[in-house]
Order: structure tokens, then sequence, then C-alpha cells
């Protein structure tokens, strides 16, 4: 802890020559009240967290909808942040290819609930958080009552069933209630917020207004891969994309974009909380490149996407 130095007054020397300025000695600030008190869980967000804003974040319901990756470390983030009360929701357990980027996969939670994981973590930080567990996920069923007891959502579920985020989407709008969406491309990662306005949703993946759930379920409706990827950074292996599009492989996905990923949301959940603007909302994304540099506000863009591919082929041919 830091000393603080003896108060002193502005005095003169006595016995000066006369005509000579008094000798001056400035005293030092004393330290806030808030800098003496006992430390606590929370201390260190002071200063970038106001009490007012920290006291909205105690008093906030967040729900997670799939706490695998992005989610879990949101998830855990929010909890370190202040936000008093977190549903998580996931159904899936973790498994071998989780292990290269989600935070709490380890050889120790191989074949568990994500969700039950994750909550343990949460509780284990010790902020008081109060922390429930859906082990059935996001279902017709429980959706409604899941969102309308929330202040945010923050969609974590997995690109690849966008019906689920449909719903949540068009639950989250009937509810007024905002969901926070991010997707991890390459190690860059594009966010946006959908207001509980008009079918943000919707217009943000090219889809009708009319569209159903199982029109996406069962992909007599889909969402085109340049929807979802805005454009392919040129250190993208095109073959393995190739696969991805055609639904051969999975989308590769590295820790450090997860990591940027759950920064990005949980900066954004956070500003909605408070009554912050978020920078980006639907059908525009923020889009961030950790590799590259490049940061950027669009909206998606089948010309844009399609350049980027041929450009990204034509540099791995001439490497």
């Amino acid at each position: 802890m830091l000393e603080e130095e003896p108060h002193r007054s502005v005095s003169t020397s006595a016995g000066r020559s006369p005509g000579r300025s008094p000798r001056m000695t400035f005293c030092r600030p004393p330290t806030p009240a808030f800098v003496m008190m006992s430390e606590s869980p929370l201390s260190r967000n002071r200063g970038l967290i106001s009490d007012s804003e920290q006291n909205r974040l105690a008093g906030a319901r967040v729900l997670v909808a799939g706490v695998g990756g992005v989610g879990g470390r949101v998830a855990e983030t929010l909890t370190r942040l202040g936000v008093g009360t977190l549903v998580l929701a996931d159904p899936d357990t973790f498994s071998v290819t989780n292990l290269n980027r989600q935070a709490a996969a380890t050889t120790a939670t191989l074949g568990r609930n994500k969700a039950e994981v994750v909550a343990e973590l949460c509780r284990g930080i010790g902020t008081g958080a109060i922390v429930e567990v859906v082990r059935e996920g996001i279902t017709p069923d429980n959706v409604e009552d899941l969102v309308a007891s929330s202040d945010l959502v923050i969609d974590g579920t997995d690109y690849t069933v966008p019906d689920v985020g449909l719903r949540l989407a068009r639950t989250a709008r009937g509810a007024s209630v905002s969901v926070v969406l991010a997707v991890e491309i390459g190690f860059g990662v594009w966010h946006t917020v959908i207001p509980p306005d008009g079918n943000r949703f919707e217009r943000l993946l090219g889809l009708a207004p009319t569209v159903t759930f199982d029109d996406l379920a069962s992909r007599r409706v889909s969402v085109p891969l340049w929807r979802w990827v805005l454009s392919i950074p040129a250190y993208i292996g095109m073959d393995v994309l190739a696969h991805v599009e055609q639904g051969h492989l999975e989308a590769p996905a590295v820790a450090p974009a997860v990591e940027l990923s759950a920064a990005v949301v949980s900066t954004t959940a956070i500003s909605l909380l408070v009554g912050r603007r978020p920078p980006a909302s639907a059908p525009r994304v923020h889009h961030f490149d950790a590799r590259t540099g490049k940061a950027k506000t669009l909206r998606p863009s089948r010309v844009r996407f399609y350049l980027s591919a041929a450009i990204a082929s034509i540099g791995r041919s001439v490497g």
C-alpha cells in the first residue's frame, strides 16, 4: 500500500532575505474515500464502471443461450463484472473437439453438461451472482418464460441452427428485450445487437418476415454462407472453407477468436445494461480481425464475400 505523505501547508522561511518569495510546498490531495475501502471482488471495476452502474448490473438478469466457447466465457466475464443473475441454457456436453478453444473444456469436464460446468465456474468466482442452469437448452416450451424474465439475451447458439436464433430473436422482440450476437471468422469476429424493433434478425440473414422455424430447421430455407462469413481472410484455407460450405466439415475455430468474441459481446452487454449505445445494431455489424488489425462497420454483402474469396484464392496460388 502506498504511504501517504504528511500534510504540508504553505510556509515561509524565517529570516528570509527581504524581497525573496516565500518557499511554497504543495500538499498531496487526500486519498478518496472509496480507495480506502476494504477490497472486494469488484473493487477493480471502479473507474471504469461507476457505483450507480455497478448497482444496475447487480440487479440485472441475463440469459446466455449456448455456453460452449463464446457463451461460456461471456457468462464468466459478466460474473466478474458484477451481473447479479445469469441463466445458462445448453443441452450439449463437452467433447474432445472443444479442448482447443472453450475455456471450461478440460479433460476433467469431458462428457459433462456445459451449462452445469460453467455455472460451477461462475459461482466459484465469489461475486455473489445467482446462476441458474437450463440443461435442456432453448426449446419451444421454455423460450418465452426464459426471455421474458431476462433484461438481455446473449445468443451463443451455433450458426448452423439458425432456427434457434430466429426463435430467440422473435421471442425477444415480443418481450422488448435486446439480443447480442457474434460470429468468429478466422482470428476475428463480427458482432451486433438485435434490438426489439422490426425484423432485424431476418434482415441480417436475408430471411423473409414470414419465414417459419420449421422452414429453417428442415432446411427448406437456408442461410447462405456469405451472410455469416462476411469476408474471407487471405490466411484461411480455401479448400477447408469449401468443405465447410458443403457441410463436410465444421468451420475452423481457434481460441483467440473465441476470447475476442467473448470480450466484445461482454462489453456490448454491459453497455446495454447500463444504458450506453452499442457500436452496431442489425442489420449492420462491427467486424474486427486481430491478425490483420483491420476493423470496420458494415452489412453482409454477397459481392464482398466472393471478391474476398477470389483474392484469397489468387493470393494462395501466387504464394
